[in-house]
């Protein structure tokens, strides 16, 4: 049997996790079978720590549990199910433990129906004591809050009518608009951010003047509408640069009203925003709002999953910073924030972030000596590394190394099956271009004149800008 979805969920764990796990299984309360404590420590001594993904032989593992007993593929097949359940609860569990007023809001709701006055009043202000203490007042809170409120209500009118007061259900319902409108904001958003990059349409109601509706409205004091009404109205009429300007402002200003979470999503609105509609377009100039954002991002940890830095930010961070030229800065955010990096992008990273860095400074020979020797593991850094290698020897008229370089560069994509084709006719364009701009005599306007016209009609060909660059230098 190969490795089914139960080994690989727990392969996903932390060792953390793993610890936490162990001991929520061998909990009475939450597992009484002991054949799911032996089989969970059969799978993490023998599968969960190996490098590789194993395959599972039921067999060898039955025999571990049963010894001599006839084997049954139904209650192997149980058991493996069993325990996925336990290990789906005890994910649910830690999501549950993240929020700690949902405990106090379910007791409520367990107590709402009862004569238990006291205990009822203590878990109610213990929830708003909870909402309180989070100091958040994003889209989460105003729902917990409507649950909180929506639940005393209905406990006063089970006490009856002559007790009966409208103010809990007046909380409940400016509490659900709070919710309604942020979300169907956050959808409205997500929808205006995926035109940038889809062309698929998103069917989704909005109604007709909200945004405008809001902007009179009591709602507009509470932190996450407004956040999401200057997203909608940045990515619906993107050339209005002011509301940019002030969502930026106020996430400085309010950043602890909202969670990890929500924080993310705000600035990646923010970052898409920069890159889609003003860099993409020819606004250089956002070069630098871009870069204060991303050096924002790093204090705040949006742009984390866990303790690791997202690699596509990662990226995104050294290109901007290169670009406006903070060569010191970006230097400094590689050596620290690499080994923050997920495992599989920290090979290689640190040699050919820096490398790139020194070539952007024209510090041609530190970067021949990061990258001559260096063998690269993953296919991108691989790519990059060469073409950077083979623009550093152009740079320096090294013509023997460029040449010897070109060679190698050909027969490494015509050997390598893992670069699809169209890739591979990129950079084989680029060094049948390399190789003609370093033949190329400066005097020499009609073979000047037939390249750069076979350039510019060349759709396959990488790091363009840089040849047509060259291609200007004669």
């Amino acid at each position: 049997m190969q490795n089914n979805k139960l080994v690989s969920l727990l392969r996903s764990f932390s060792k953390i996790e793993l610890s936490q796990f162990k001991k929520y299984l061998e909990s009475p309360f939450f597992n009484e079978n002991k054949n799911l404590i032996a089989l969970y420590g059969y799978l993490q001594k023998n599968l969960l720590k190996s490098m590789v993904n194993p395959s599972i032989d039921k067999k060898i593992i039955w025999t571990f549990l049963f010894k001599n007993k006839p084997y049954k593929d139904v209650l192997m097949r149980r058991l493996f199910s069993d325990l996925n359940q336990l290990v789906n609860g005890f994910l649910a569990y830690q999501q549950y433990q993240k929020s700690p007023a949902l405990e106090s809001i379910f007791l409520m709701n367990s107590l709402q129906y009862s004569e238990l006055d006291k205990q009822f009043e203590g878990a109610f202000r213990l929830a708003n004591l909870q909402q309180e203490k989070s100091g958040k007042r994003n889209t989460d809170f105003h729902f917990h809050q409507f649950l909180i409120e929506k639940s005393y209500h209905e406990h006063i009118e089970f006490k009856g009518l002559k007790n009966l007061t409208f103010e809990h259900l007046e909380a409940a319902d400016y509490q659900l608009d709070c919710f309604y409108i942020t979300q169907k904001l956050k959808h409205y958003c997500d929808v205006l951010g995926y035109e940038s990059f889809l062309s698929k349409k998103v069917d989704i109601h909005f109604f007709k003047g909200l945004l405008s509706e809001i902007e009179t409205s009591k709602f507009l004091t509470e932190p996450a509408v407004k956040a999401y009404k200057l997203v909608s109205q940045m990515l619906f009429q993107p050339e209005e640069e002011k509301y940019f300007y002030e969502l930026k402002d106020f996430l400085l200003s309010e950043k602890q009203s909202f969670d990890k979470e929500e924080l993310t999503i705000l600035y990646t609105h923010l970052i898409n925003y920069c890159i889609h509609k003003k860099i993409n377009v020819g606004k250089s100039a956002f070069f630098q709002n871009l870069f204060s954002i991303y050096k924002d991002s790093l204090i705040t940890e949006v742009i984390f999953i866990g303790n690791e830095i997202n690699f596509n930010h990662y990226k995104n961070i050294i290109t901007v910073g290169v670009q406006i030229k903070e060569f010191e800065w970006v230097e400094n955010f590689i050596q620290i924030y690499t080994p923050k990096l997920p495992k599989a992008h920290q090979d290689n990273a640190l040699t050919y972030n820096l490398a790139k860095v020194y070539f952007s400074k024209k510090d041609y020979q530190k970067v021949i000596e990061l990258l001559r020797e260096v063998e690269y593991k993953n296919l991108i850094y691989a790519l990059g590394g060469k073409l950077m290698l083979l623009k550093t020897y152009y740079e320096l008229d090294e013509i023997a190394a460029l040449d010897s370089l070109i060679d190698s560069f050909r027969i490494y994509l015509r050997r390598n099956r893992t670069i699809s084709k169209d890739v591979r006719q990129q950079y084989m364009n680029v060094l049948k271009f390399v190789k003609k701009l370093s033949g190329l005599a400066p005097y020499n306007k009609a073979g000047l004149e037939k390249v750069t016209k076979e350039i510019h009609e060349c759709k396959a060909l990488a790091d363009k800008n840089w040849i047509l660059e060259k291609v200007g230098e004669f």
